[in-house]
């Protein structure tokens, strides 16, 4: 019962993470761009049971964000496209939510991030630890992480 709990919960807090993070750029959850990566709930496979990802999705774009979707792994589901070019999907985006721990995500480049996404100081939310808190905070990134309060009050660069 407690797990169940938590994974409901997970989507939620990914949101307001993410909503925090982007008001310390100014910009407001219904005006934002945001990259959702990973659909998939398990690592390195297209296995979308009890994925948090879609709460997600639906959280933000009933909150008015504009959210595109990637997973190397997943092209479609209900109806929902997911698109399988990265940087398509995090070009002219305000915020990065990581939703899944695939491989190709701890491989994120910051500088590339920064560049595709057009922005002095974009977001980029770690829902699975999978990215260097520091390496993306050094190249003006605002990061939030789960469980990562060391970092997530960090000053802008």
């Amino acid at each position: 019962m407690l797990a169940r709990d938590v994974n409901d919960f997970m989507p939620k807090h990914m949101v307001n993470l993410t909503q925090n993070a982007l008001k310390r750029t100014g910009t407001d959850l219904g005006d934002a761009k945001i990259a959702l990566l990973g659909w998939a709930f398990t690592k390195n496979s297209g296995d979308v049971r009890d994925s948090p990802s879609e709460v997600c999705w639906a959280i933000l774009v009933q909150g008015g964000a504009r959210v595109k979707i990637h997973d190397p792994y997943v092209s479609i589901y209900n109806n929902i496209p997911i698109s399988n070019n990265l940087r398509d999907v995090v070009r002219d985006t305000d915020a990065i939510v990581i939703m899944t721990g695939h491989d190709e995500y701890a491989k994120l480049d910051p500088i590339e991030l920064k560049a595709l996404s057009g922005q002095d100081h974009p977001v980029i939310v770690d829902g699975r630890n999978v990215v260097s808190a520091d390496e993306f905070i050094a190249h003006g990134f605002v990061y939030k992480g789960i469980g990562r309060g060391d970092k997530n009050e960090h000053a802008l660069r």
